[in-house]
């Protein structure tokens, strides 16, 4: 079933921005996490005005996804035949792209994905599939203040 869905993954920005497979977005590799980090001009849905993320400021969101995920993940929606997100956290990748919200405040928008999903374009484009579970999940960290939320867990239908 994970594979009828990998089939019917698609990535946003790929027609919008990748027409010679140029890579947008930084490599950021640690022994913790896989991500990319998407720069400000990058072409996506993401709302509001757009900055690129720090090192630093990932590193202060995936310390927040650690201590704080499993609280925010409490219902478990979406894992019942797939995988158990804040127990599985380093088997993701992830892209960071971060943009001020409505409030003014610095956000991160995290996207995840299993990282054996396949995914090819995902440092050119935003990784958006349909179903797919708990193996694609996104979730927003405030950095103004510090809060993690709006855990969004894919459906399974």
């Amino acid at each position: 079933m994970f594979i009828i869905y990998m089939f019917l993954s698609f990535s946003i920005g790929a027609l919008a921005q990748t027409t010679e497979n140029k890579i947008v977005a930084e490599h950021y590799q640690t022994s913790q996490f896989d991500g990319a980090i998407f720069p400000a001009t990058s072409v996506d849905m993401i709302p509001g005005k757009r900055f690129t993320p720090t090192y630093l400021e990932i590193q202060i969101a995936e310390a927040a996804l650690r201590k704080d995920l499993e609280k925010l993940n409490t219902p478990l929606l979406n894992q019942h035949k797939s995988p158990i997100i804040h127990r599985k956290l380093k088997a993701f990748k992830r892209q960071y792209f971060g943009y001020l919200d409505s409030n003014n405040n610095k956000t991160l928008l995290i996207n995840f994905f299993w990282k054996n999903s396949e995914q090819q374009n995902w440092l050119n484009s935003q990784v958006m599939v349909l179903d797919g579970g708990s193996y694609f999940w996104n979730v927003k960290f405030n950095l103004t203040t510090s809060k993690l939320y709006d855990l969004y867990v894919n459906g399974s239908g």
